[in-house]
C-alpha cells in the first residue's frame, strides 16, 4: 500500500509548479497513493510512483476538481 510519505517524496523531487501545489493538498496526495495502488493491481504494470504522478500532471487539465 502507497503511503502520502511517499507521494510527498516523489513530488518534492518533481520540478514542476503543479507538483508543488499538490505537495501541499493532502487530499491529493491520498486521491494519488491510492490511484497508484489500483493501477499496479489492476495493469501488472510496474511503473515508478513518480512517472505515475508525472502523467497524471501531464493529464491534469482533463482532470479537472482539485487537481486543475
Amino acid at each position: 500500500m502507497t503511503k502520502i510519505h511517499e507521494v510527498t517524496e516523489a513530488l518534492s523531487r518533481i520540478d514542476n509548479e503543479l507538483a508543488q501545489k499538490w505537495l501541499h493538498n493532502d487530499l491529493i496526495k491520498k486521491s494519488l497513493a491510492e490511484s497508484y495502488d489500483y493501477w499496479l493491481e489492476d495493469t501488472r504494470i510496474p511503473i515508478p510512483l513518480k512517472d505515475y504522478i508525472i502523467q497524471y500532471l501531464a493529464n491534469a487539465e482533463f482532470l479537472g476538481g482539485i487537481f486543475s
